[in-house]
């Protein structure tokens, strides 16, 4: 007899990852498997999966367990669907990490909401049907961050996943006298579809989270699914109250590295650019003044043509204000707006991607723009440069890079009139399920594009690509999509994942588009 032979096992996020895993591991142990998750088109994928190994399982799909209501209706479905309910696995979880001092309020309830309260609203709810099948097992996701810092600042996810750790325990004294045992895993480093691209990338920073696990590597879903087998089955009867880590020994040692000390990082030598100040401006906006500086060409007569120039997530810094100078001394106007002027001047030493400590406050940062302010501080930006008397009077040009590409489709979009073409450059994030995804508003722009990928970038795929070509096409506007061979995310920017030959055919297409 298999160990969970005709059990109904309800398993939270289950179009991929772990939760596709556990939801092919259930069934080949005989459960009867309920699944569901926001991604209606992977949870049916996995739901396949199950039926086509042999095994019996309903998706229920599209999902958001952070409401109450829909979290009710899905539990109460699943029980009438097979007559009751005898596992759960919350297994689901939706956080974001960042450093407190900039974290929006926003942000720490996202968190808390996708990481410990869908656990409370669909335990709630599984709680009767369990009591009514004379008990069952209950299994929740926490982490290893609950109870282990990092040099990346993770309090929103580490607090609620403490508080997974603390509901457990809690859980499994009250439904003990009933039969119910309750318990949790607490995975480390587990790897997901966008791992294999950055760990592939030499200069990422998640070769540093590898190899403080003693064993050398990431953790894989199929790491995880076998202890929740366990847990689920009757094998695991008298164990109750646990929280186990499943993390390759990471909690072991406290900052030991089990690896190379530079991580097989790349160093490449930095490109040949000019030291450049510019004029620094402060530009009034709904929300105060914001800095920006302006950079024009050192030879020739203007009016130039004007170019709106938007950092990566690490801000204004030296190094893009040599960027904007060699841009301007193309034949351009070139401003240069500190995006995230709310919190105050640029960061004086810069913050790093390749710190992860770093990383995590930048991530924080770059949380508090937003679609609403782009568009307000684009108006105001795109009006000062176009009344410096530097600037021509024609149509302008917006550029991003890495998390800035977005922001340059936003300001096209907002601005058709104004802004006539939008240059970027490892763009992220560009292809979304959000309704302001960008590449859902470039059909509100009148510009034409130019987007140069790198060939490894797990937020510029390939399926990514082909969506975005469908986008401009569907626009009816002028534009092409460039992959740089051999590149990864960042390969334009001196201190991030430079590649030589990619940035200087950067600054070719980048020259030759915008002129």
């Amino acid at each position: 007899m298999k160990r969970l032979e005709g059990k109904v096992a309800l398993i939270t996020g289950t179009a991929g990852g772990q939760g596709r895993v556990a939801a092919l591991a259930f069934a080949r142990e005989g459960a009867k498997v309920v699944g569901c998750d926001l991604n209606a088109e992977g949870a049916e994928t996995t739901a396949r999966m199950v039926r086509s190994a042999g095994g019996e399982m309903t998706s229920m799909a599209p999902v958001d367990l952070s409401v109450e209501e829909q979290a009710v209706a899905w539990v109460d479905a699943a029980a009438a669907t097979y007559g009751g309910v005898d596992i759960l696995y919350n297994n689901a979880s939706l956080g974001r990490v960042g450093a407190l001092s900039s974290m929006r309020t926003a942000t720490w309830h996202f968190t808390v909401r996708n990481e410990l309260d869908i656990i409370f609203y669909v335990t709630r709810a599984a709680w009767p049907h369990l009591v009514a099948r004379g008990g069952g097992s209950v299994i929740n996701t926490g982490s290893i961050i609950a109870a282990r810092g990092t040099d990346m600042p993770m309090a929103a996810h580490g607090a609620a996943k403490a508080g997974v750790i603390g509901l457990t325990a809690h859980l499994a004294l009250e439904g003990g006298p009933r039969g119910i045992r309750v318990n949790c895993i607490s995975p480390g480093l587990i790897a997901n579809d966008m791992f294999e691209p950055l760990l592939r990338d030499p200069n990422d920073n998640m070769h540093k989270q590898v190899r403080t696990s003693p064993l050398g590597r990431v953790g894989r879903p199929e790491d995880v699914a076998p202890l929740a087998v366990f847990l689920a089955s009757d094998e695991s009867s008298y164990i109750t109250g646990a929280n186990i880590p499943v993390d390759g020994g990471q909690t072991l040692g406290i900052g030991m590295d089990f690896g190379n000390g530079d991580g097989g990082m790349v160093l490449p030598g930095k490109p040949e650019l000019p030291e450049a100040e510019g004029e620094r401006l402060e530009i009034p906006t709904a929300d105060g003044l914001s800095e920006a500086w302006l950079f024009t060409p050192g030879h020739g007569e203007g009016p130039w043509p004007g170019v709106l120039l938007y950092t990566d997530i690490m801000g204004v810094r030296p190094l893009f204000k040599s960027m904007a100078q060699r841009l301007a001394d193309s034949g351009f106007a070139v401003l240069l707006p500190n995006l995230m002027y709310r919190l105050g001047p640029p960061r004086d030493p810069p913050l790093s991607v390749k710190k992860s400590g770093d990383f995590g406050v930048l991530l924080g940062m770059a949380d508090t723009l937003s679609r609403a302010t782009i568009e307000a501080d684009s108006s105001a930006w795109l009006e000062a440069l176009a009344g410096r008397p530097e600037c021509a009077p024609v149509p302008l040009a917006c550029v991003g890079y890495c998390m800035s590409g977005p922001l340059a489709v936003w300001t096209a979009a907002a601005h058709p009139t104004r802004v006539g073409k939008v240059a970027v450059f490892h763009g992220g994030h560009l292809v979304t399920g959000k309704p302001d995804s960008p590449h859902r508003l470039i059909g509100n722009s009148r510009a034409s594009y130019y987007f140069a990928c790198a060939e490894t970038d797990a937020f510029m795929t390939e399926d990514h690509r082909a969506v975005l070509e469908t986008a401009l096409a569907q626009a009816g506007l002028d534009g092409s999509i460039e992959v740089y061979a051999g590149t990864y995310h960042g390969f334009a920017i001196a201190d991030a994942s430079f590649h030589p030959e990619g940035a200087a055919r950067h600054w070719d297409r980048l020259v030759e588009f915008l002129s």
